[in-house]
């Protein structure tokens, strides 16, 4: 039989498990910025009152975690909401807090919130990058481009002309900024607040800690949490980290693929795996050692196992 026919023998066992790393979908990626009242003892004093959050539905280049970029699929939205605050129908009207907003990403202007825009204590602005409708306008040129974690939104009670997109900071104080923040932990899968058991299956169903599977491995829909593109040890130690539950974390979930050659499930293939094979050598019983699958322990798995000899 021809190397070349070896060679392809290995990719297609390599290849074996690759469907359970494909056709998970997953969450749409969310960044926020959380607005926080000052704690100043006046009224709405330390309230939360909204946020400025960018959407992401579908990544430009196919990527998860990071920035923001212009050719992705997303909304930016601006909410600014007291109707829940204590007190609220008594104090709000005509309050510091009725009023139009300037909002700012780091140094340049993104947009002006018109007061009680939806409601009464509820003041909202959103752009999306693709489908624009009666709520959302389109991204206004000049939008900033890239927007990452890290990045700080600041607002700004708005007063006189409203300033054109990409405008520096004004004067004075912000009356919010913060940075911008993943909303959900790493491994938190369902988006429920809790990286728990419900998140688990997950990383489990398609872990790869040996990097055998021959497919990216996208998203936290199929355990990548580190954004690397693949579900193995980093993920798990990632998951375990952010853990939420009263009860101790699983343990890691069992590989899901092996290297061609990998007789023993150990990660390597390497001498242990060439003693099953050779004491085999020659049958035609199946077992272990017919790392192929044809039938027989022959050239063709000695072969392949060379092909994937060492630490993957």
């Amino acid at each position: 039989m021809k190397w070349t026919n070896v060679v392809a023998a290995a990719v297609v066992m390599m290849s074996a498990h690759s469907a359970l790393a494909q056709g998970a979908e997953n969450p749409d990626f969310r960044v926020r910025a959380k607005f926080r009242t000052a704690n100043d003892g006046a009224w709405a004093a330390d309230e939360s009152v909204g946020h400025a959050e960018f959407r992401i539905k579908s990544r430009f280049m196919q990527v998860y975690y990071g920035g923001v970029h212009r050719q992705d699929e997303y909304r930016f939205s601006v909410q600014i909401d007291f109707r829940d605050v204590s007190g609220f129908a008594e104090n709000f009207a005509d309050s510091q807090w009725d009023t139009d907003w300037d909002v700012y990403i780091n140094n340049g202007f993104v947009g002006r919130v018109p007061a009680n825009s939806s409601e009464l204590g509820l003041s909202e602005l959103q752009y999306d990058s693709r489908h624009p409708d009666a709520d959302a306008g389109p991204i206004p040129a000049g939008f900033p481009d890239v927007v990452d974690v890290g990045d700080v939104v600041s607002v700004f009670a708005a007063s006189g002309t409203e300033p054109a997109i990409g405008d520096p900071l004004p004067g004075g104080v912000a009356v919010f900024q913060q940075p911008i923040g993943e909303l959900f932990a790493r491994g938190d899968v369902n988006q429920d607040g809790k990286v728990d058991d419900e998140d688990f299956p997950f990383l489990a169903n398609g872990f790869d800690p040996f990097h055998a599977l021959q497919t990216e491995q996208l998203g936290p829909a199929n355990g990548d949490f580190t954004g690397d593109s693949r579900s193995d040890m980093a993920d798990y130690d990632l998951f375990v980290a952010n853990w939420t539950d009263s009860q101790d974390p699983p343990a890691a979930p069992a590989a899901t693929a092996f290297w061609a050659g990998d007789v023993d499930q150990d990660g390597t293939v390497g001498v242990d795996d060439l003693q099953v094979l050779l004491f085999a050598f020659g049958t035609c019983a199946g077992g272990p050692g017919d790392v192929t699958g044809n039938g027989c322990v022959d050239l063709l798995d000695l072969n392949v196992m060379l092909l994937n000899w060492g630490t993957h």
